[in-house]
């Protein structure tokens, strides 16, 4: 979920959670709630030192433990009560920091991305998949109601934003199960065994869906409006991109389906991609990738790159998302690690040297 999100959520519990008459003011709780709800995005600072191994391994795990939830409050609790010298606050400051790393621990297991809640007894990731990660219409609950409870200066509004956030949550849990039931229903095939259906949310509208159907390292994939809405981005020019993503998510009846494949269709690219997939320093992304495949093959005069992605993240209209591969540059030099940065295309970034 986006920071600001987590922010107003953590202030949310903690206005809620805390009682009214107590050590700490309203501001001070909101603001501890706040900051506590942003902590566990502290992990980004492992994506400068390795974003292949922050993606696999360090994102939403230590800082996103339930396990280690308290370890991090008594921190954020010591360093607010040193920082203003009211030891005697310790203990409200201590809930307000566990509210809010528990609200931001909450909203990650909504989406799709899996938490280690459980970290560091196991490596078992926990998603929901029922929220993307920015969901305009849940911030604005957040934020409607924190509002209103504060105007009113009492807990009632908060309460009730909470109830409707449930209610809200349930809701876009049904409609996943519906988008399973689309793409079960359209690619039905008693031929074929072993196929595998997720339905992953997306931007724009909680009836915005990804449909992967998955038999082996093949993938068939659809977006989905089960609503049959028209874009809600309006037809601004600086918006022209994103109203051709939002666009791309049609009624059931006018699925359109792509396939896409782990190694590619070619023979030749087949050949070049597999031994690449199998190397050993690209095990990070292989445990990554729920749904990885080929994004493209890039050759010229100057590199030669194999590009994975994880069909998960990648949205209509725009490039691939987290894509990891190997180039030579020039062609025919060693395979090296790299990636492209987001929103790029042709933005190269070298990560380690891969290691035969």
């Amino acid at each position: 979920m986006d920071t600001l999100t987590h922010a107003l959520m953590g202030a949310h519990a903690a206005h809620l959670g805390l009682p009214a008459a107590g050590r700490l003011s309203s501001r001070e709780r909101l603001l501890l709630g706040a900051v506590a709800g942003s902590f566990p995005d502290v992990d980004f600072v492992g994506f400068l030192i390795d974003p292949l191994r922050y993606l696999a391994y360090w994102h939403q795990g230590p800082t996103h433990s339930l396990v280690l939830l308290p370890v991090w409050a008594i921190l954020l609790g010591v360093g607010y009560c040193g920082v203003t010298r009211r030891w005697q606050a310790f203990g409200e400051a201590f809930v307000a920091s566990s509210l809010g790393i528990a609200s931001h621990i909450v909203l990650d297991v909504l989406t799709a991305y899996g938490t280690q809640v459980l970290y560091p007894l196991a490596d078992w990731r926990v998603a929901l998949g029922t929220t993307f990660v920015v969901d305009p219409l849940l911030t604005a609950l957040i934020v409607a109601s924190l509002a209103a409870s504060l105007r009113s200066g009492g807990r009632h509004f908060a309460a009730i934003g909470l109830l409707l956030l449930a209610v809200y949550v349930g809701a876009q849990g049904v409609l996943r199960r519906q988008a399973l039931e689309v793409a079960s229903e359209a690619t039905r095939d008693p031929n074929i065994e072993r196929r595998q259906v997720d339905a992953v949310p997306q931007p724009f509208s909680p009836f915005n869906w990804k449909l992967v159907v998955t038999q082996g390292t093949d993938y068939r994939v659809a977006h989905i409006n089960l609503a049959g809405h028209p874009a809600l981005v309006p037809p601004i020019p600086g918006l022209a991109t994103l109203r051709s993503a939002a666009r791309a998510y049609v009624a059931p009846e006018r699925l359109v389906w792509e396939r896409r494949t782990l190694l590619g269709d070619k023979p030749e690219v087949r050949a070049l991609a597999q031994p690449l997939w199998h190397r050993p320093d690209f095990a990070p992304f292989r445990h990554f990738a729920v749904h990885p495949a080929l994004s493209r093959v890039d050759e010229d005069e100057a590199l030669r790159c194999v590009w994975f992605t994880d069909l998960r993240y990648d949205l209509p209209a725009l490039p691939d998302t987290f894509r990891y591969g190997h180039c030579q540059v020039p062609p025919g030099a060693p395979w090296r690690l790299f990636r492209l940065r987001y929103f790029t295309r042709d933005g190269l970034q070298a990560l380690t040297q891969s290691k035969p």
